[in-house]
Parts: C-alpha cells; sequence; structure tokens
C-alpha cells in the first residue's frame, strides 16, 4: 500500500515499492523488546511442477496443512490470494493460489507455556452460499457474524474467497487452451526477467531499509521488473474435513485462530477504504489512494487493520476514471471501554509488487517482511489489489 502509486503506463517508472511510515527511519530501525520470524507458504488448487508450492483440492485444506507450524508456536496472520480472479485472470495459473504468513516470537522471547495448556488452532469456516453479488452492505453482515464469533474465542484472520479452476497443469498448460495468453507471456523475455529478479532478491535480502527518507516518513525505491502490485501492512508488535465443491464455484470463507483461553475478546469494526481507478479497457491501469491517511487515525486508537473488501469489477464498457468505495476492517483488543488503557500502534504501509512466472513467484514481499521482523514489526494483513502489466 502507498501514497500516490505512479501511473503503470510511464516507460521511466521501474520502481515496483515503496515504503510509508508513521514514523522516521530511525525509529522504524529501533530494536524492540520483541522480534518475529515468519514463515511463507504458497498453495495451489491446481497441479504444480514446483515442489515448493503445496496442492489443495479446496482452501479448507489449509487448516491441517499448517498444524506442524502451530505445534511449534506458529500462528496465521494473514491468508491471501497471490492474483486477484478479476475478468480473464480467472484463466491465469497465479489466480489459484494462495499465500499464507505465519508468524512467531523468535525463540529467545517466548515465554514459557503453562504445562498442558494448548495451543491455538487454526479454523476456516465456510459462508453461506453465495447467490448474489459480494457488496458492502453483505460484507456488514459478515462482519456482525464475526463479532458474534469472537466473543467465542475466536481471532478474526480475515475473509478468503475461493475461484475453483478448470482442470489445468500449473506450468502454464491448459487442457481447454485459457492459458496460452499466459504461457505466451512467460516465455517472453524469460532469462531477462530471471536474472532481474534474482538480483532484485539479494539486494532486498541484504537489507531492504537503506533508502532515502521523505518528508512523510519512509520512502523508498525499489528496482526491478513488475506483474503484480500487493499491499502489505505491519504494526509494531505488542475443522473438519474439506469438501470439494463444483469446478467453477465460488466460495467465500472466513477464517479465524481459536483460542481456549477466553479471557481475550476482541471487536471488529468497518472504516473508510476509498480510491481513484483509471482502466485500460477492463484492466485497471492506476490506482491512486493515500492508505496511510486512510489507516492512521484507527492506529493511533490501538486497533489494527487486518482484512479489506472492494467490489473490483466492473459494468461491461464501463471504464471511466472513477472512485471506488470499500472497506477496511479493524481488530480492537480488549473492552474498548472509554478511558481505557489501551496504547496506540506505529504503521508501516508497503505498496510492493511481485513478479510471477506461471505458479513460480519470483520476488515479492517475503525479504522485506523478513528484515522488519527484527525490529518488532508485526504483520497484520497483506491486500492484494488488480493492477498487472505484461512487462
Amino acid at each position: 500500500m502507498g501514497c500516490g502509486l505512479r501511473k503503470l503506463e510511464d516507460p521511466d517508472d521501474s520502481s515496483p515499492g515503496k515504503i510509508f511510515s508513521t514514523l522516521k527511519r530511525p525509529q522504524v530501525e529501533t530494536k524492540t523488546d520483541a522480534a518475529y520470524e515468519y514463515v511463507l507458504l504458497d498453495f495451489t488448487l491446481e497441479a504444480s511442477s514446483n515442489p515448493e508450492v503445496i496442492k489443495i483440492s479446496s482452501v479448507l485444506e489449509i487448516t491441517y496443512k499448517v498444524e506442524e507450524y502451530y505445534s511449534r508456536g506458529f500462528v496465521v496472520g494473514a491468508i491471501h490470494p497471490i492474483l486477484l480472479p478479476v475478468g480473464q485472470r480467472r484463466s491465469f495459473p497465479a489466480s489459484h493460489m494462495y499465500r499464507v504468513v505465519l508468524s512467531r516470537l523468535k525463540s529467545s522471547q517466548k515465554h514459557a507455556a503453562p504445562r498442558g495448556q494448548r495451543h491455538p488452532r487454526l479454523v476456516i469456516e465456510e459462508c453461506p452460499s453465495m447467490d448474489e453479488t459480494l457488496t458492502n452492505e453483505l460484507v456488514k453482515e459478515l462482519l456482525e457474524k464475526v463479532n458474534e464469533a469472537a466473543k467465542r474465542g475466536k481471532k478474526f484472520v480475515g475473509f478468503v474467497m475461493q475461484h475453483f479452476p478448470q482442470a489445468r497443469a500449473c506450468n502454464g498448460s491448459s487442457m481447454d487452451g485459457s492459458a496460452e495468453l499466459e504461457s505466451t507471456l512467460s516465455r517472453r523475455n524469460r532469462e531477462h526477467r530471471r536474472k532481474n529478479s534474482d538480483d532484485n532478491y539479494k539486494t532486498w535480502s541484504e537489507g531492504m531499509l537503506s533508502g532515502h527518507s521523505s518528508e512523510s516518513g519512509i520512502e523508498e525505491e525499489m528496482q526491478g521488473e513488475s506483474s503484480l502490485l500487493q499491499d502489505s501492512d505491519f504494526q509494531l508488535g505488542k475443522e473438519g474435513n474439506p469438501a470439494v465443491p463444483r469446478k467453477g464455484e465460488d466460495k467465500l470463507y472466513t477464517v479465524f485462530n481459536v483460542f481456549d483461553d477466553d479471557s481475550t475478546c476482541w471487536t471488529y469494526h468497518e472504516g473508510v477504504l476509498s480510491m481513484k481507478v483509471t482502466r485500460k479497457g477492463p484492466v485497471i491501469s492506476t490506482l491512486e489512494a493515500d492508505w496511510l491517511e486512510l489507516t492512521t487515525f484507527y492506529y493511533k486508537q490501538g486497533l489494527s487493520l487486518v482484512d479489506s473488501f472492494v467490489h473490483w469489477e466492473t459494468s461491461k464498457g464501463d471504464y471511466l476514471p472513477k472512485s471506488l468505495e470499500g472497506l477496511f476492517i479493524y481488530e480492537e483488543e480488549g473492552s474498548g471501554v472509554p478511558g481505557s488503557t489501551r496504547k496506540g500502534n506505529d504503521a508501516i504501509v508497503v505498496e510492493q509488487w511481485t513478479v510471477i512466472e506461471g505458479c513460480e513467484i519470483k520476488t515479492d514481499y517475503g525479504p522485506l517482511l523478513h528484515t522488519l521482523a527484527e525490529f518488532g514489526w508485526l504483520l497484520t494483513c497483506v491486500l492484494p489489489t488488480p493492477i498487472v502489466r505484461h512487462d
């Protein structure tokens, strides 16, 4: 996420991302009492030639795929699609991939758990059949159910939409030929892209926080090729057997971390999400929003951004520049009683490009996430946006 996203058609613009913060760089890079470690897992609904991508037949399977990590103290902090399946993009292999981010406090900072205390567990629940278009009003109704679940010890992680693909291998080939475009794009300049991506990854891993400061906080330019924009939000640290729906059927799921100890309670609130988009035909080409300004007020009140909803689809032929209104979903921990000692949070907002070839993620926010973890920054959500270019 970031302020003033540049227009993608500018040939001189090769910046895949920037960082914006409520703090200056020295504050961001200050060690805190907490440091985190992360595990990033990629899942796909299709067959994959990439051994690092885990095959699943339904999002519901993720619950038992991460059980081992929960037994080691990790907890899922975010689940998001790698590529939003909007319009013709549903035929792309990456449209059926999901990223799961797990985190835990570093070993030296873990507090010894009382003997016999059970770890939290991940629960993914299917929402009622989606017979109509998901709107802000429907999401607000779902949020009421989330708040009811929160009273029973369920901590909301986010909503996940699943589109079930046609039978196709995840190397870009398709039994019905629907991924021909993706295959062609993946082959084009492959070696050039791979070299650039490897160089970028090395640079990011060696230290992401070495850019220059802007008046509004930290603003960093990272060079590299771009295929997808994903938005990451960081906050300073403080069941059942899956049923496989029919192919082509969309399902909406709600993801929770469930705790046996119900002494902690959470409340979830909706906030304004507004942006201006322009399109080249049906494809979104630019997106403008001041994400940091939209979220800072809630962070100063001690809330955390955990999810969002935007209806990205457009009516056929309606390609004029326009404003889109959606919802941010914020988490409030504790009673929320006025005058309570709830402490405000600081925030880092990142706009981040992800480079994808078929089902292989060449570069993304992973290196930056691991770097920020050392300074006590906790990932609270990743919000994909449907901006794609094929160069």
